[in-house]
């Protein structure tokens, strides 16, 4: 099996077992190989780090959100 062919089956098995939700990438880091889940926003990110376990099929997992999607934007062009 290639190796692009693994890393497709485990984000797959990722997503059928901890939900579609998420996007799932696959990373090699300071932990060795690392399953970031990319929750999109604060809440959902604490959802799912109460149900995805911190190693998963021998992978360090890393759940991270973007604070961009919690804050409104300012018109920064608009003098004060």
């Amino acid at each position: 099996m290639s190796k692009r062919l693994a890393i497709d089956s485990i984000k797959l098995k990722a997503a059928i077992e901890f939900g579609s939700d998420y996007t799932y990438t696959i990373k090699n880091g300071g932990h060795g190989s690392t399953l970031v889940v990319h929750a999109g926003n604060k809440e959902k990110a604490g959802i799912a780090r109460k149900k995805i376990p911190g190693n998963w099929e021998g992978l360090f997992v890393l759940v991270v959100y973007s604070e961009a999607n919690d804050i409104e934007e300012e018109n920064l062009y608009e003098p004060v």
